[in-house]
């Protein structure tokens, strides 16, 4: 009876450490790609594709320079679009709030943005996606 109760222990032990395991995985971010952006006004997109995965939720990253984004359109794998109000000036090493994606966990085709780096002396920016 002993050995029963510590098996039935042991292996409830074993389920919750995989459940944990799970849900500690979904709130990785992943980077889903990166954009040098010029000095005037740009217009780039980072095609991200079905193998990515699905997503709830995207955040943006700038790096190596201050740049100011004016717009950002997300495309999902049904065509559906979905424009978040991004209109922001980023310092660089800042980022955007996370924005969470409509409906359930979707996949990502590709993210539209337009933007520019906003000043000479430091260089050009650097504006990375990430997802989870």
């Amino acid at each position: 009876m002993k050995n029963m109760i510590r098996g039935l222990t042991l292996v409830s032990f074993i389920l919750l450490a995989v459940c944990m395991a799970g849900a500690a995985q979904s709130d990785r971010w992943e980077h889903l790609g990166q954009r040098s952006v010029d000095f005037r006004g740009d217009h780039d997109q980072i095609d991200v594709g079905r193998s990515e995965g699905r997503f709830k939720q995207i955040e943006i990253r700038v790096k190596d320079a201050p740049i100011e984004i004016s717009d950002m359109v997300v495309t999902f794998g049904n065509n559906e679009t979905f424009s978040p109000k991004l209109r922001h000036k980023f310092a660089e090493g800042s980022g955007s709030r996370i924005i969470d994606l409509p409906g359930e966990r979707r996949i990502i085709k590709r993210i539209d943005f337009k933007y520019k780096s906003i000043n000479r002396r430091e260089g050009k920016g650097m504006v990375e996606v990430y997802a989870r």
